[in-house]
């Protein structure tokens, strides 16, 4: 049996690790904004919205004209009702109440 070079192996696990990197979604910052003012506005307008709501919101304000067509990102989305979940119940009232504050509260989930 023929002996693996150390090199060989390393490269291997290098390329694994960025393998595995760039199959994890990456998101801007702009786009997790965008995703959780859609979500607080959203929220506002009825306690049961969700996933549905923030993908037809999203990509119904697309225009035909439109050079550039927002599509919907289920991942993030789901990313933003998680971070939505995990707010105490006084911060979700606090939030509805006021949406700059809203938007806030869910970056704030989502990047700690």
């Amino acid at each position: 049996m023929k002996k693996v070079k150390p090199r060989t192996v390393i490269l291997l696990i290098a390329l694994a690790a960025l393998l595995a990197w760039w199959l994890v979604p990456h998101y801007s910052d702009e786009d997790k904004a965008y995703y959780a003012s859609v979500l607080c506005t959203v929220k506002n307008g009825s306690s049961a919205g969700g996933l549905t709501e923030m993908e037809q919101m999203i990509e119904g304000g697309n225009s035909d004209y439109a050079l550039r067509k927002n599509a919907f990102s289920p991942s993030l989305g789901k990313a933003v009702i998680h971070a939505w979940e995990q707010l105490s119940d006084a911060e979700k009232q606090r939030a509805i109440e006021a949406p700059e504050r809203c938007t806030t509260s869910l970056l704030g989930k989502m990047n700690d």
